[in-house]
């Protein structure tokens, strides 16, 4: 059986300390900073003797820990000192998380686990239903596999030639630029000196948050680095500058990885970029030392620092609530303090904070888009084709050709587009209302981002919206992937900016993960599906029957009349919008990601599947077949002729079934996820007050009649033939509220 113990902390971890390091080491890779060495001293240097051990037993054995304190009365939160850059969460399963929230001592309400990193657990991927996620830190990595030329080779090309132009500046001024790699135990303290010397005479010594600063912190680095050095597990890198040091960085190392802790360099030798010069002699260094590890860098990076990185990854704080009512109440209260959150965050991040640069541009059409914006959004396209500029094109051009509401939002910091929202406004009863630029041929939305970009950074844009359109009740945006970076910094900039957002499931989407070869992938689906395959595959061909892959751009014309005609005699209903498809799949087929796949018997068509293939990913968007010829199974054949074909030529690593849980699906398919949507409501205006009265009476009368029907289906006390008197009169008030909401707001299509 599982259970939550609750452990006060007096001495460290104590006699726990063997059972953190094991499950560090089984699940979490031997982190360095969730060694038992690195939270030990963080506890002795920073604990006030208020810190919890919470760990997971069931059947005597350990699963779980973390290490919280109280915040107060009702909320609990991590362990996190300032200069712990991971939370202290050894949890390898979200399911693990239940009950953890019920098992705290006295009324517990919230528990923030803060700055969890999704490249050691699934915590953040599969977060229980009452838990909302918050943008922290995007970190940033650089694997070590293969060789430091080929790495260097993929930098960008400015950034090469940056650090050529600032050595040979140094050599010009008789400073040989010189590596020094300090590791000995017995060195390391006096390497320590030397960067607190330099990190105290730049910026972060005149805003008091320098190494020596404080003495508990000076202590707990010079211990970490000492003990981590005995083991053969620190090292100090430092820039010299002919005979001075120009920049110096310490870092960690275990199981062939290195994290980067702190650096800082000689601010008066800004004009040779020591620090740039060490990163990339650091990152030589290490493709030696470390070769096939990686390197991980606690930092919250930038654009500038992004382009050393190969890999990077947003750290998250996950606040789990004891029930779902008090999560609605958490977001009432963060949707009223908005604005004073954002202050006091803007302040808090003083260096990052763009709002004194942000400007926010709107435009009525794509035509309009300057370059770069247009540019900034074909980007995106690498990760859905549903993100890029060519498919906003074509579902303009076929759908909203004469929709007077479109806008695109184009929020700009230091000149360069960070955030494009494409939206579409439509009128209300009262008012306005915001929806995505998407409808049903929609398989994903989200607005363009930069990599780097946080909740408040949204805000501006939210504020331009929200002024253009005065009386604007609501904001829909759907479908979305739930819990991608996205959808979390546009929940967390909503509430920032005093709306308040709504989640909604949209639709499941089956995916298969492509781990092998076409035989391998058939041998794991059913014995029925294989065999359909066969039987039908030599039938199909006996009676004179062909299977085909377009790809062509010069080959549209006839191969979508095929398409047009097995459509037309399939059991589906007529496109509303007959040139969408037509536009699309020639869309596809000029940029080489179009895989239709036809099945002809005697040289007619009888199955048709438009596949779009790009960027690793297959998406399987429109399949049709006549149902004339169905003894054939024709659509079952083309699905496994495309299947193998992208497996074995495109070499895919995903193929994705989109929209719905269609049970054909789940025999081609083996992983399934869902898309969600977010409806959000303007606080400050009276259609939103309204809309938002609407959607949460509405949602707690319904989760109140699914509690009472539950508690009397339990109970066995009401016939199920009749309905409940209280259920009915709970029913006849849900109806009347309803209409009344739907007086003032009109529900989201």
């Amino acid at each position: 059986m599982r259970r939550w113990n609750v452990i006060p902390l007096q001495d460290g971890l104590g006699h726990h300390k063997a059972e953190w390091d094991a499950l560090n080491l089984r699940h979490f890779g031997n982190h360095p900073l969730l060694s038992s060495l690195f939270v030990e001293g963080l506890l002795r240097e920073f604990g006030n003797g208020g810190e919890f051990l919470v760990a997971l037993e069931d059947s005597g054995t350990i699963r779980a820990m973390a290490i919280l304190r109280r915040r107060n009365r009702f909320m609990w939160q991590s362990f996190l000192p300032a200069q712990c850059q991971l939370g202290p969460t050894l949890v390898p399963e979200a399911a693990m998380l239940d009950g953890l929230v019920a098992s705290l001592p006295g009324q517990v309400l919230q528990l923030d686990l803060l700055c969890n990193d999704p490249h050691s657990n699934d915590v953040l991927d599969a977060a229980p239903r009452a838990a909302r996620r918050m943008a922290h830190a995007l970190t940033m990595s650089v694997s070590l596999e293969g060789s430091f030329s080929d790495y260097w080779a993929g930098r960008p090309r400015s950034l090469a030639g940056n650090l050529r132009r600032y050595a040979r500046r140094a050599e010009e001024d008789k400073l040989e630029p010189r590596l020094v790699m300090v590791t000995e135990p017995d060195q390391v303290g006096a390497a320590l000196d030397r960067y607190a010397r330099l990190e105290g005479a730049g910026w972060k010594g005149r805003r008091g948050t320098a190494l020596d600063s404080t003495r508990e912190q000076y202590r707990f680095y010079e211990d970490l680095l000492r003990a981590a050095a005995q083991c053969g597990r620190a090292a100090v890198y430092e820039m010299w500058l002919g005979n001075r040091l120009a920049a110096s960085r310490f870092a960690l190392s275990e199981n062939g990885t290195l994290v980067m802790l702190k650096t800082s360099y000689d601010e008066d030798l800004a004009r040779y970029a020591p620090g740039r010069l060490l990163l990339r002699a650091a990152i030589e260094h290490a493709f030696n030392r470390f070769p096939g590890g990686r390197i991980e860098f606690c930092t919250d990076a930038s654009a500038d620092q992004l382009e050393w990185a190969d890999g990077s990854r947003w750290i998250e704080h996950l606040s789990l609530f004891r029930n779902r009512a008090v999560e609605v109440v958490h977001l009432a209260f963060q949707a009223w303090h908005g604005p004073r959150r954002l202050r006091a965050r803007r302040s808090e991040d003083e260096p990052r904070d763009h709002s004194c640069d942000s400007v926010v541009e709107v435009y009525a059409s794509l035509d309009a888009l300057p370059p770069d914006a247009c540019a900034f959004l074909q980007t995106a396209e690498s990760r859905n084709i549903g993100f890029g500029l060519d498919w906003y094109r074509n579902l303009v051009r076929t759908v909203y050709r004469d929709h007077g509401g479109l806008r695109l939002y184009v929020l700009r910091h230091s000149n360069k587009p960070v955030a494009v929202l494409p939206l579409r406004i439509e009128r209300a009863r009262i008012g306005w209302t915001a929806h995505s630029l998407s409808n049903y041929y929609t398989t994903l939305y989200e607005p363009v981002l930069a990599p780097n970009t946080k909740g408040a950074d949204l805000v501006p844009l939210l504020d331009k919206l929200r002024a253009d359109f005065s009386c604007l009740g609501s904001l829909m945006l759907a479908p979305m992937a739930h819990g991608s970076h996205a959808y979390v910094v546009l929940l967390e900039a909503l509430a920032l900016g005093r709306w308040f957002p709504f989640e909604y499931f949209a639709f499941g989407n089956w995916y298969e993960p492509v781990r092998g070869s076409w035989p391998d992938y058939l041998a794991e689906r059913k014995s029925n599906l294989r065999s359909t395959i066969k039987r039908m595959g030599k039938k199909f061909a006996g009676e004179g029957g062909v299977l085909e892959v377009v790809t062509r751009p010069e080959d549209m014309p006839e191969a979508i009349a095929a398409y047009e005609k097995v459509y037309a005699a399939s059991w589906k209903n007529p496109e509303p919008f007959k040139e969408f498809m037509p536009g699309l799949l020639q869309t596809c087929a000029e940029k080489g990601m179009l895989r239709l796949g036809l099945a002809r018997l005697n040289g007619e068509p009888v199955a048709a599947q438009a596949w779009i293939v790009g960027h690793g990913r297959a998406e399987i968007y429109k399949v049709a077949y006549d149902e004339g010829f169905k003894e054939f199974s024709p659509g079952t054949l083309v699905t496994a002729m495309l299947v193998q074909h992208v497996m074995e030529i495109d070499e895919v690593s995903e193929i994705d079934y989109l929209i719905g849980d269609d049970a054909y699906k789940k025999t081609w398919m083996s992983e399934r996820r869902e898309r969600w949507g977010i409806v959000a409501y303007n606080l400050r205006s009276l259609p939103g007050i309204l809309g938002f009265l609407r959607e949460a009476s509405g949602r707690a009368f319904k989760h109140l009649r699914h509690t009472l029907r539950r508690r009397e289906r339990s109970a066995d006390t009401s016939s199920p033939s009749v309905q409940p008197p209280i259920t009915a009169a709970l029913s006849s008030r849900v109806r009347r509220c309803t209409a009344f909401g739907k007086m003032f707001s009109k529900k989201p299509q």
